[in-house]
Formats: C-alpha cells, structure tokens, sequence
C-alpha cells in the first residue's frame, strides 16, 4: 500500500495565508493500493498571484490532467480560471502592471503504480517537473534517485518556471520526465526548493538525511524542525535552510501483496 503524509509551513515572519507554495493531495492518504499521484508546487514570490497559480498547477497533476495529448487544452483551461480570478481583485495600478507579467510556479509530479502481478513486492513510477522542486527516492539510507536536481549546486535564483501566460510558454508543457522502479519499503520526499537543497547538501556531507525528513510525524513537529533548520548556521555563517515557503510531502510504499485483487 502507499501511505503518504504532506507537511508545510510559510516564510518566517509570515502568516499562513502569505503561503505560496501548493501540494497535492491535500489531505493525507493512511492507506491506498494505487495508483497514487503526488505533486509538489512553489509560486514564485515576485510575481503576483503566484500562490494561486501553484495550486491549480498541482491540483491538475494530481488528477491526472497534465498527461497525454491533454496537456495543453488543460493548461489553457488552468490559465483561464487564473485570469478570471485574479480580474476580479481590484488592485492600485502598480499591482495591474505587475499582474501583466503573469504568476509563475514549480511543478514536480509522481504517479506510483501498483504491482503489476500479485507476487511482486515492487512496481514502477513515472515523475515529471518543471522548475526546483525535487523528488527524491530512498531505500533505507541510500539515494535511489534525486530529480530534477541531483546536487545542490543546481540550485539559482532563475529556475525555469511554468507561467500562468500562454505566450510565455510557446512549447506548452516541455516538461523533463523521468520513470523509476519502487520496492517494498522505499520512501518518496517530494519538496519544495529550500528543503530540497537541504536535503542534497545534508547527503553531500556524509549526513544520515532521511533519519531528520522521517523524524516529523505531526504538522507541529515539522513546524518546530524546520525553525531548528532556520536557526541554525553553516560553517560559513549561513542558516542551514533558507527562510522560504517549505513543504514536504512523504509517501511510503509499503508491500501491497497482502491487498492485491
């Protein structure tokens, strides 16, 4: 079975309405034979209505609508509910003109797929993404896979991002996409960019990083592990995790024999 847990918290200083990140499925999933999909997005802060853009973003990957040859009827559908929102705010004329740049956001999408045949302890995976949310696969301690980013050298201020404008994306949804295979027992972190980048440079220093991302199993408790994370300084004086939107999503694949047709 797949059972997965989504955690998240806004910038410090800010309050939760301010959160302009966006997860998909919004509520936990205790026990489910699959498929499951999963999705992770981050509205860029600078550029208005971002938070919203985000969320139909992963509202669509996580239905299953931004597969296939409907890829850009939906962005085109996504994009028309943006626009008719955000036109019914009335702003001051410099929100109007910063409204015309558009929303951007991130976009990183996992479908798990259950065993193929009622013997196997394992199945396959596919997973899509657009920007600096990452995906990362563990056994055990062990990386299975790290996607779109593998180091946290990657990671800039300029990652390439979905717009919420048409003419902004003239190759609709060139999305990288990546597929995998799962055994009984591996986890899925799906996070946002600041966690993720943690999380890469944790590995890259010898640290045992999924012991610190399994630890939290309430929203409280990744509330006061994420202030632990901002608070503290690197050898270089930095804090270890930026002060950024924060969101983690946490899925365990389980052996789904047991509940098999």
């Amino acid at each position: 079975m797949f059972a997965c847990q989504v955690f998240w918290m806004p910038k410090a200083g800010n309050s939760p309405g301010e959160y302009e990140d966006a997860f998909w499925p919004r509520h936990p999933i205790f026990e489910s034979p699959g498929p499951v999909r999963l999705a992770v997005g981050d509205g860029a802060t600078e550029t208005s209505f971002s938070g919203l853009w985000a969320r139909l973003l992963v509202s669509s990957c996580g239905r299953g609508r931004l597969e296939g040859e409907g890829v850009a009827d939906e962005l085109r559908r996504i994009r028309r509910v943006w626009r008719k929102a955000v036109g019914q705010k009335p702003l001051p004329w410099y929100a109007e003109e910063k409204l015309r740049s558009g929303a951007f956001s991130s976009l990183t999408g996992l479908t798990l797929f259950p065993p193929e045949e009622r013997t196997a302890r394992g199945g396959r995976w596919q997973a899509t993404a657009i920007g600096d949310s990452c995906l990362v696969q563990a056994r055990g301690n062990d990386f299975v896979c790290s996607f779109p980013y593998s180091h946290s050298d990657e990671f800039d201020s300029r990652p390439r991002l979905v717009s919420s404008l048409e003419s902004d994306n003239p190759d609709d949804f060139a999305a990288n996409t990546i597929s995998g295979d799962w055994q009984a027992g591996d986890i899925f972190y799906l996070m946002t960019d600041a966690l993720a980048c943690w999380c890469l440079r944790e590995a890259e220093a010898g640290q045992r990083v999924f012991e610190r991302l399994n630890e939290p199993q309430t929203q409280s408790e990744f509330e006061t592990f994420i202030a632990e994370l901002r608070s503290q300084l690197d050898s270089e004086g930095r804090p270890l995790l930026k002060n950024d939107d924060v969101t983690l999503l946490r899925c365990a694949a389980d052996d789904l024999r047991h509940i098999a047709p």
